[in-house]
């Protein structure tokens, strides 16, 4: 069984742009140093926000699967992107994220087994990090309005 999200999107004027997920509305931006107006995380922050969350929300199904005495997580994302392949300035540079490192502080009475285990099955199980990984087919099309 297949489960299909939609989310739409509209030019908000210079480099803003509005999101709709379901009932909610998300806004993205670019900061001076990209050309933005910095009323909003850009997309690549929001991307690594996604990692954050899905991390987060997959460890908590874990650990209450595993009945794991775990009080408390908090992860760390970071990213590194070379901003001259998406500006166009560099056709030898990849627009896209060159690294991604993530830190799970996990509060708890739990054991450096069960800790190593812990994160095996997260990480296995995470959508949005297997995404990222392993890299998913995307396809695209264009019509005039």
């Amino acid at each position: 069984m297949v489960t299909t999200f939609k989310v739409t999107g509209h030019w908000d004027g210079c480099l803003r742009v509005k999101s709709k997920v379901r009932n909610f509305t998300l806004s993205y931006d670019e900061p001076p140093s990209l050309g933005g107006e910095d009323t909003a995380p850009n997309p690549v922050e929001a991307m690594l926000s996604s990692l954050v969350g899905c991390l987060n929300i997959v460890a908590c199904v874990v650990a209450n699967e595993k009945k794991l005495p775990i009080e408390g997580i908090d992860i760390t994302v970071e990213g590194d992107l070379d901003p001259r392949g998406f500006m166009g300035q560099d056709k030898t540079v990849r627009p896209g994220m060159l690294a991604i490192r993530y830190n799970m502080q996990v509060k708890g009475n739990i054991d450096d087994i069960q800790l190593n285990q812990f994160l095996g099955e997260v990480e296995k199980r995470c959508p949005v990090s297997d995404t990222l990984k392993n890299g998913t087919n995307i396809t695209g099309s264009i019509t005039k309005a």
